[in-house]
């Protein structure tokens, strides 16, 4: 009897890799993931497509493409859509999980040495260095994202949105997302008919939902509110990692007090140390806030959104592309996204640069990721070096 695939996965080639040979390929992209999402998706093309001729070049950027529609960390949705294509749902977990769970691991084990030597002075140190040059990346991210998603002054209006309302309100900036999505899917989609109405109530559906997670702002830090937290913001998590930076920061630090924002700055740090989803700053702050639990609880809520998104589009990948209505909310979405990475920026300055020559690093970094394009990954070496030449020699 001839096996049966589920709609959407590619049956060309019946030498489909095996779940182990997924796995394996995908857990040597993530411990070779150094850069974040541009990295990971050039290993993705080398691997998959060059080296392994599983996909065509054509269909890796399509699935690329159709990821930026869909809410969760786009490389690692990505990855899932991949071992969908070639082994339907054990694919998709075989591929998911491998990319994610090392750097799940590693953070987790950073977080718990973290908070038992953090506060040494020369780990103090150490972190001086790092800081403001994460302050800088965070900030430098937020004008690329813009850049690529800001066309017209409406847009711009709203980025100012974004970033006022980061400023003011952090945890209202999910609110705004889910308004500026619905008002431009309703634009986009008039001639759509149905189709705008049912993106337009997925859109109200999220906002309702995004209200029961809010009525559990008096609750203690548990590791149920952590999961309701992240899986809440999952689901509008639009724009790539830092964007989760911008989403997370005002209930991690303002709303809960899981974190200073010396902390959250350093949890950054040391998601951007390891290779990875930088996503997996979701451990760092569920560690923070019920240990081991929330770290876990905190990562299965942002990744169940991608994993569920995965589900619904694989097999219809080819018309979500092509829905008008789909694009119209994400030109809603994604220019309010922008505005609240630069707003959390601006906000992580006090933290992250308290002296001048802090702010003089700051400026240095800033520079070089938005006019001199250097990886983020070097950027942290130099401060890692200050860092550790002020904790030497004082």
């Amino acid at each position: 009897m001839s096996q049966r695939f589920p709609e959407g996965v590619d049956t060309s080639d019946v030498s489909a890799p095996s779940l182990f040979e997924l796995a394996r390929v995908y857990l040597g992209i993530s411990l070779m993931g150094f850069g974040g999402p541009n990295a990971h998706l050039a290993l993705m093309l080398d691997e998959v497509v060059e080296r392994r001729g599983w996909l065509t070049k054509e269909r890796f950027v399509e699935l690329m493409a159709v990821t930026n529609l869909l809410p969760g960390p786009n490389s690692s949705e990505v990855a899932i859509h991949v071992g969908y294509t070639q082994r339907g749902w054990p694919g998709a977990l075989a591929t998911g999980l491998a990319f994610l769970l090392p750097t799940f691991f590693m953070v987790t084990g950073l977080a718990a040495l973290y908070f038992r030597f953090g506060t040494l002075p020369e780990v103090e140190s150490i972190f001086w260095g790092l800081q403001p040059v994460i302050v800088a990346i965070v900030v430098s991210a937020g004008i690329k994202i813009g850049r690529a998603a800001i066309d017209t002054p409406g847009q711009l209006a709203l980025a100012g949105v974004g970033a006022a309302v980061s400023l003011v309100s952090g945890p209202a900036i999910i609110v705004a997302m889910v308004i500026a999505g619905v008002l431009f899917a309703g634009m986009g989609g008039r001639r759509e008919g149905q189709s705008s109405r049912n993106t337009i109530g997925a859109l109200a559906l999220q906002a309702s939902a995004g209200s029961a997670t809010a009525a559990t702002a008096a609750l203690p830090a548990t590791a149920l509110t952590v999961f309701l937290t992240h899986l809440w913001i999952g689901a509008v998590l639009f724009g790539g990692g830092y964007v989760l930076v911008a989403l997370l920061e005002p209930y991690a630090v303002d709303q809960y007090g899981w974190l200073t924002s010396a902390q959250f700055l350093d949890g950054v740090a040391l998601t951007q140390a390891v290779p990875g989803p930088i996503s997996t700053l979701s451990a760092f702050v569920g560690y923070a806030a019920a240990g081991v639990p929330g770290a876990i609880l905190g990562t299965v809520g942002i990744y169940l959104p991608a994993f569920a998104a995965v589900l619904l589009t694989a097999p219809r990948l080819e018309r979500l592309r092509d829905v008008p209505v789909v694009k119209a909310a994400l030109r809603g979405v994604v220019p309010v996204a922008a505005g609240a990475v630069l707003g959390v920026g601006a906000s992580l300055v006090a933290a992250g640069v308290r002296d001048p020559v802090a702010a003089l690093l700051a400026l240095m970094a800033f520079v070089a990721a938005v006019w001199k394009k250097v990886p983020a990954l070097w950027l942290m070496g130099v401060g890692l070096a200050f860092g550790v030449g002020r904790a030497l020699f004082g």
